[in-house]
């Protein structure tokens, strides 16, 4: 794994516990392993295979003939044999990378191999339908497959130091916890005595007051969220309204609409910004 399967960031593998690295391309090793796990260069060993090794988790047998060694998750070459590994995404569902055409798991956002992003799957991982039919879709923050809006909801889902968090989870993952609790309502304003009722009956109306120009609405607003809302709620807001408008959802309409899509990302991208700004200065 040379990139975070979540932001794409390159994954700086280091050498631990005084292990060597490989001569070949400095990858970090183990003073067990015949060949390099990350190039499949030969280090003229002959260890024999050992189920586990220090600062690795060896999981999945070698499926090489002759080999009994054993391989950790997307390691490209057994360290015990140096045969090349091609290793079968576990979600499956047949996304591929735009970039080095390898297979993808539906819940990465960006190939591991090259770092490139993920493209979109054509369908939700819930319930199958075609993601450019529906008005919404979300990355479910549990099993991190995208879904359409009917398969998603925000949860409160408990941590282990008691407290409490709002999560986007699929309709799978969702299972078992509850929706959060729906704003209080305002207590209803006291109906006005009848003699007040008839007194401003009475009196003349007053002359309505030229209207105000049309206030630009802030960049709170324009996420539904107000300034007191924690990052995390604030990015999920955003990321939820913005999937909405994007060019894979919008392909199929005419160029006004689309257009109108292009104007709606444009202000959401611009208010994102500054409540990030503004949301990162403050915390």
């Amino acid at each position: 794994m040379g990139f975070c399967p979540a932001c794409g960031d390159e994954v700086a593998w280091k050498a631990e516990y005084d292990n060597p690295v490989c001569t070949a391309c400095d990858a970090p090793s183990h003073p067990r392993f015949n060949a390099c796990w990350a190039c499949g260069e030969s280090f003229d060993e002959a260890n024999a295979p050992e189920p586990t090794a220090l600062g690795y988790r060896l999981e999945f047998d070698c499926d090489s003939e002759d080999c009994l060694g054993k391989l950790a998750w997307l390691m490209p070459f057994c360290p015990w044999c140096g045969e090349e590994k091609h290793w079968e995404p576990a979600g499956g569902g047949g996304l591929e990378c735009t970039e080095c055409e390898r297979p993808l798991d539906r819940g990465w956002a960006y190939c591991v191999r090259c770092g490139e992003e993920a493209p979109l799957p054509e369908d939700c991982g819930r319930c199958g339908q075609d993601l450019e039919d529906t008005p919404s879709a979300a990355r479910c923050e549990a099993c991190r497959h995208i879904v359409c809006g009917d398969c998603f909801d925000t949860r409160v889902v408990p941590a282990a130091n008691g407290a409490r968090h709002e999560r986007l989870l699929c309709s799978k993952c969702g299972v078992g916890f509850d929706r959060p609790a729906p704003p209080e309502e305002p207590p209803p304003e006291e109906e006005e005595e009848e003699t007040e009722a008839a007194a401003e009956d009475e009196a003349p109306e007053p002359e309505p007051e030229p209207a105000a120009p049309p206030r630009e609405p802030s960049a709170w607003e324009v996420l539904g969220i107000t300034p007191a809302t924690p990052y995390s709620e604030a990015r999920r807001a955003y990321l939820t309204l913005v999937a909405q408008y994007h060019p894979d959802k919008v392909a199929q309409l005419g160029p006004k609409l689309q257009a109108l899509a292009l104007e709606e990302t444009r202000k959401l991208n611009e208010a994102w910004e500054l409540v990030r700004r503004k949301t990162s200065s403050t915390s």
